[in-house]
């Protein structure tokens, strides 16, 4: 397993960082947060975020036997579906109009779940499948994107649009293990983790407008 055998100087570090810097983030968020709507979708995209960075400084920083760190991928990887679901949800809450917020919010969890299923009890699933499951997780949204357009600010739509595409070419690095760069510092995996918090970055401020 590439993750337990002589991984990359950096593997992990920059997720490791941005859990405790989503603390203060998330903390800022809750904070900012007037109203019971706020507070639910502050605190559930909050639980996604730092599942997704916790689990996987967890996973990739801690050195253990690979019994434990089989357990630790699938952390890893599940947290990777509550932060979509996480991600989407105060975008709904907050931004969509009550009639489709519930349709949305209903379905991008039950991908999550599905996701999440396939990370503990299919933990061996190809990488290029993960990667796709991953794809169509965060653009199931898609057939939603009318109501975004009528409900977010250009700039708003422009950084979870861009934030998205962001996600999905880290996906498609971690899938097809590309850019090599430096292997054994900086691999496709720590390229693929940049991207991550880049994009997340990106619809932090988009929720943190919307309160």
């Amino acid at each position: 397993m590439e993750q337990v055998h002589n991984p990359p100087k950096f593997r992990g570090m920059s997720h490791q960082l941005m859990f405790f810097v989503s603390i203060i983030a998330c903390a800022l968020l809750i904070y900012k947060s007037s109203n019971p709507n706020e507070t639910v979708a502050t605190l559930v995209y909050s639980l996604g975020l730092l599942s997704m960075f916790g689990f996987s400084a967890l996973y990739h920083r801690t050195k253990t036997t690979i019994k434990i760190k089989k357990r630790l991928q699938k952390l890893d990887h599940s947290g990777i579906f509550l932060m979509i679901a996480g991600t989407f949800t105060p975008i709904c809450l907050l931004a969509l109009p009550n009639e489709n917020r519930l349709m949305l919010l209903i379905i991008i969890w039950c991908v999550a779940f599905v996701g999440i299923i396939q990370s503990i009890f299919f933990s061996k699933t190809h990488r290029l499948i993960r990667a796709l499951i991953y794809l169509i997780a965060g653009w199931v949204a898609l057939p939603f994107m009318p109501m975004l357009v009528a409900s977010l600010d250009l700039n708003q739509l422009v950084l979870v649009i861009a934030g998205g595409i962001i996600y999905s070419l880290g996906a498609i690095g971690y899938g097809f293990k590309v850019p090599k760069l430096v292997p054994m510092t900086f691999g496709f995996h720590e390229f693929f983790h940049l991207l991550v918090i880049i994009a997340a970055s990106l619809h932090f401020i988009v929720i943190y407008g919307l309160l």
